[in-house]
């Protein structure tokens, strides 16, 4: 994977080979691309073994660049373009929901005869662009429990995931640092799908009765990518597995974090002589009873509040610089034990290298 740098904007080139083997079957499926940044749905094969897209971009917004050349403009019309090319479907996971733009493209594909559906967080129901789509006739659900439908996930025509932490709003876009990430792999879309039909379907939402993910690793040559659900799925017990394999580096940047075990992970890791970093949000870190941030800056650890007036709101462990944990879950328990989360763990050097960039640009402007 190369890629060629121009200032805030990253065009990457991608060709993969890659190879697909769920771990309950032998079965494989070989994917092979040549990519550049598609915006729309690329046709599916119909023979057997089949050639599938696969690809892999990150978008991170940027609240020190304002206006039309703002990133998160980018992310919304690389959505909007998918939007707008799709023929079949598209489901819309998502905490909160107020961007026109998105709304508009979703009214425009229902026009077409395309499937819309969105679970939200009932919080959420009473905003206005919501209100605006639900007369349209598309269906809106709310999750209807304490606990928070907190995904941010898009999955577009059964084969575009966009998922991280990014909430379809303005102030998401446009003020509070994000990342969100689109990839195209039908087997890892299929996992989301299931999921959204828990939801959306049977009405399975937070600590409601729902099996463990069945497939939770995936092999693409080169590529390992893990997928992860809660509360079903246990994912702070990963995590720190995670960080305990760390050899050289941990960089954290945490909206919320007060998993007191996580935490213990990285001071364990920081005394084992690995670099240990962070930048946690500094509203949240001061509005939250239990704020691990004290306890690690007390351990030694180089970890700061953000120096931004919006909120830094992503949610990643970088470890290596090759493996990278990201989505919408934050480092709670509330996370763990009863929200709707979702998390990916990608090992690629190229992607790391993208997280690491946005870290890097955090870290230098947040306070020491």
């Amino acid at each position: 994977m190369t890629f060629r740098m121009q200032s805030r904007k990253v065009t990457s080139f991608i060709t993969l080979a890659v190879l697909i083997c769920t771990g309950l079957s032998s079965a494989c499926i070989t994917e092979k691309a040549a990519i550049k940044l598609p915006s729309v749905p690329l046709p599916l094969p119909t023979t057997s073994p089949v050639a599938i897209p696969f690809a892999i971009t990150p978008f991170f917004t940027d609240p020190a660049v304002q206006g039309r050349n703002a990133p998160g403009w980018k992310i919304i019309n690389s959505i909007v373009d998918d939007i707008n090319s799709s023929n079949r479907s598209v489901d819309v996971a998502m905490y909160n929901f107020s961007l026109k733009e998105i709304g508009e493209a979703l009214i425009k594909a229902t026009q077409r005869g395309v499937a819309v559906r969105m679970v939200v967080d009932s919080d959420a129901l009473d905003g206005t662009e919501l209100q605006r789509l639900k007369k349209t006739g598309i269906h809106v659900l709310g999750d209807r429990r304490e606990s928070l439908m907190h995904n941010k996930f898009v999955v577009i025509d059964r084969e575009i995931l966009w998922t991280g932490s990014l909430n379809l709003t303005y102030s998401g876009s446009m003020e509070d640092e994000n990342v969100q990430v689109r990839i195209v792999s039908k087997v890892l879309v299929d996992n989301y799908l299931s999921k959204f039909t828990e939801m959306f379907n049977e009405d399975k939402f937070g600590q409601d009765s729902r099996t463990m993910t069945a497939t939770t690793k995936f092999v693409l040559t080169g590529i390992q990518v893990e997928n992860y659900f809660s509360p079903e799925d246990k994912i702070d017990t990963r995590l720190i597995s995670l960080v305990g394999s760390a050899k050289k580096s941990v960089h954290v940047l945490a909206y919320s974090f007060t998993q007191d075990r996580l935490a213990d992970a990285l001071v364990k890791a920081g005394k084992n002589g690995v670099e240990v970093r962070g930048v946690f949000d500094a509203d949240s870190t001061a509005d939250n009873q239990g704020a691990d941030f004290p306890g690690l800056q007390k351990a030694g650890l180089e970890v700061r509040l953000d120096g931004d007036p919006g909120l830094m709101h992503i949610k990643a462990i970088i470890i290596d610089g090759k493996t990278v944990a990201f989505g919408s879950y934050n480092f709670t328990a509330s996370a763990e034990n009863k929200n709707d989360e979702n998390v990916l763990i990608i090992t690629d050097s190229a992607l790391a290298d993208r997280f690491e960039q946005a870290f890097d640009r955090i870290y230098q402007k947040s306070n020491p």
